[in-house]
């Protein structure tokens, strides 16, 4: 079982790789991350407020294929089972996805991605609804530089200001999706992953044993990113408690 720490955040986040491979050479995320403190108390105490009421998401899915792609009754069912994987995820947090729409595009430029700008590239073309609705694109071959999943933008419900629809979404391997073939992460939880990243999450081991790690208080630190589901690893033994491997933002197997 994983979760998902609490959601108050105290941050508007912005970029460093975390470019860990696990033992398959496999990127997990090339999610960008870095911190900002925010200054403003009364900014901070209205998204405070925000995060203890229900959250309601729109979602849509973007299949990209290079030909007509897999049987798109397949794809909305993966979709549905993925949907289902994100409000499980989600729900001890109070927050819930909507399935707004399942849209299948023919672009082989698209479907091949080999970076974050023809990633935002891809988003800003086929980007639907506002910026508190989540697309999550899932290309047929994205390169593997890119990783498994990662979210462009970290605009979210609890941002003021405005942030580009262009360069505001995530995308997901179809190899993570729940019931593929893929071993470890097959269940769903890398979009998952990327989703807290798009409502504000760092990355569990973010400035390792130093520092205020995510920002979120109950979670304990951890030096670096791992693999391992050791739930006696503790990376940073002289802080409190030991590495947090069942948290989303974390890099353990599914």
């Amino acid at each position: 079982m994983r979760y998902i720490i609490s959601i108050p955040l105290a941050l508007i986040l912005v970029a460093a790789a975390q470019d860990s491979l696990d033992n398959d050479g496999i990127l997990r995320c090339s999610t960008e991350t870095s911190t900002l403190a925010i200054n403003s108390s009364s900014l901070m105490k209205k998204r405070q407020n925000q995060a203890l009421q229900p959250i309601s998401i729109d979602l849509y899915m973007h299949f990209v294929a290079s030909d007509n792609g897999a049987p798109k009754k397949l794809l909305r069912k993966a979709a549905k089972r993925q949907l289902n994987a994100l409000n499980n995820a989600f729900r001890p947090s109070r927050i819930s996805f909507t399935m707004r729409g399942v849209l299948f595009w023919n672009d082989a430029f698209h479907a091949t991605i080999q970076n974050n700008q023809e990633l935002a590239s891809m988003i800003a073309r086929y980007h639907r609804g506002d910026a508190k609705t989540l697309n999550l694109f899932v290309p047929n071959f994205p390169s593997k530089s890119l990783g498994i999943g990662a979210c462009v933008s970290f605009d979210n419900l609890f941002i003021d200001q405005t942030v580009p629809l262009s360069s505001d979404g995530c995308f997901v391997s179809p190899t993570t999706l729940p019931g593929s073939a893929t071993a470890r992460y097959n269940q769903g939880k890398s979009a998952v992953h990327e989703a807290g990243h798009w409502l504000g999450l760092l990355h569990t081991f973010e400035g390792g044993c130093d520092g205020q790690g995510d920002h979120i208080p109950d979670t304990p630190a951890q030096a670096k990113a791992t693999y391992t589901c050791d739930e006696s690893q503790d990376t940073c033994p002289f802080s409190p408690g030991v590495d947090p491997i069942h948290n989303y933002m974390g890099y353990s197997y599914e």
